[in-house]
């Protein structure tokens, strides 16, 4: 069976919507057909900004969807992706009814999981008008992808994965071994591709390292006025200065309790919102700048620590994202997995034990490299999430969220006055017994008060 999808995907940085037209098959392949992007407008990214802002004090969607922003963001964010989408299919000349889903993310504007929620009720946050998106585009909408995983008991994250098990089984397919998938966004994220022999469980790990290009990005805007560090010119002036790199290990990135986000086990995922300046005014801006960029790539090479035992460790790391485009970052990472760089002494004993397990020869290298649109890859992931709720297959495991039970995400929305779509064929061809929203909500069925929400439905959670 050949499945089209379309992914869309706009970050925590809120610069651009980024759609791509996937094709799925039978063997576990995917190719990209087509792919576009629409930076964000100014105005809607300080609208989110805002927003994100307020939801901060908000006990309940109740109250963040009577907020004066709140629907008037939606419907511009909705619209943007919307134009996204069409222009993708002008530029591509694809024809839509042989697509048979958009799967849609939506805007992440919290993320409070069970990991951070120190025993308070966790949710997910992400935003975004289906119905609308699916009538503008004229074709049905698969969303809400992070709430089946949360109300199993998972974080809701990192859901790359079982999408990059899939391009790794291609490579391995190949002659390569374990392959390391690296996203160096806003915040960080590893996932592990083991050979199945590996482990009796699963040969696929995967969690949020911690603050990425976060960290730098903020001290740019702050004290320069720019959005990032282009090229590293700034930082390539500065030094890494331990005392400052230790203050940024063990306090830029802490949970709603307190708990040091880089000393937590998988299953762990963040959000930008637990990440704190730390800015030393006895030094330069310089050193503090290139302390931080270098923070990026300590804090991965020391998440390796926590790739189970079963399973070895990567000789090949795959990088995608806008933090690796800093050549200080990217450098700084390849050193430390070669056993150089600037080490704290309180972590000598777990780099040690990193370096161990390490092969002798590691690669690090652009995900482009070997035939897999870096730029594209989290919007390819949602591609891949609605190719999967069409064949019922889980997207998230024990072993990566934390879920009880292997999950399949999402549902979906037709466009307004239903008709013969090629996703309504393709659900009842492969028996799922899935039905279409009615009442799509324009936030995560886990957002803020679910729980309570449901108990007063007279739900089991």
């Amino acid at each position: 069976m050949i499945i089209k999808t379309i992914g869309i995907m706009t970050g925590n940085s809120l610069d651009a919507a980024d759609a791509v037209l996937s094709v799925f098959d039978d063997d576990g392949g995917v190719r990209d057909l087509a792919a576009f992007s629409l930076p964000y407008p100014p105005e809607l990214r300080e609208r989110f900004l805002r927003l994100k802002e307020n939801i901060k004090y908000y006990v309940s969607m109740a109250e963040t969807a009577a907020d004066p922003l709140f629907a008037a963001t939606v419907e511009a964010y909705t619209r943007l992706v919307a134009e996204t989408v069409n222009r993708l299919l002008e530029t591509s000349g694809a024809d839509k009814r042989e697509i048979a889903a958009i799967g849609f993310h939506g805007q992440t504007c919290d993320h409070f999981p069970p990991s951070a929620a120190g025993g308070r009720e966790p949710y997910t946050l992400q935003v975004g008008d289906p119905r609308l998106l699916a009538d503008l585009t004229g074709i049905p909408v698969i969303y809400d992808f992070r709430s089946d995983d949360l109300m199993n008991g998972g974080e809701g994250a990192p859901l790359a994965p079982l999408h990059n098990r899939r391009i790794a089984r291609m490579m391995q397919n190949k002659g390569f071994d374990s392959v390391a998938f690296c996203n160096g966004g806003n915040t960080g994220n590893i996932a592990v591709i083991g050979r199945e022999e590996e482990s009796k469980t699963s040969a696929v790990a995967g969690w949020d390292t911690g603050p990425f290009n976060h960290l730098p990005d903020l001290l740019m805007r702050e004290y320069r006025g720019l959005p990032f560090d282009e090229n590293g010119a700034f930082g390539r002036g500065g030094q890494i200065r331990p005392e400052l790199l230790r203050r940024l290990f063990n306090e830029a990135a802490l949970s709603a309790g307190g708990e040091n986000f880089y000393l937590r086990r998988p299953p762990k995922s963040s959000d930008p919102r637990w990440y704190r300046k730390i800015y030393d005014e006895n030094l330069s801006f310089a050193d503090n700048l290139r302390t931080a960029e270098y923070l990026s790539a300590y804090g991965f090479v020391y998440n390796l620590r926590y790739v189970p035992p079963a399973m070895s460790l990567p000789s090949l790391y795959l990088l995608f994202g806008g933090g690796w485009k800093n050549p200080l970052v990217r450098g700084d990472f390849e050193s430390l997995l070669q056993g150089k760089g600037v080490i704290l002494p309180e972590h000598k004993e777990v780099f040690a034990a990193v370096y161990t397990r390490l092969p002798k020869k590691t690669t690090a290298d652009w995900a482009d490299k070997f035939g897999f649109s870096g730029e594209y890859m989290e919007a390819r992931i949602f591609a891949d999430m609605a190719c999967c709720k069409i064949l019922n297959r889980p997207f998230s495991l024990p072993e990566t969220t934390g879920c009880r039970t292997p999950t399949v995400g999402g549902i979906y929305v037709l466009p307004d006055g239903g008709g013969d779509y090629l996703l309504t064929e393709l659900l009842q061809r492969c028996g799922n017994p899935a039905r279409p929203e009615k009442n799509p909500l324009l936030w995560s069925r886990a957002a803020k008060g679910w729980q309570k929400s449901f108990a007063a439905a007279g739900e089991n959670v």
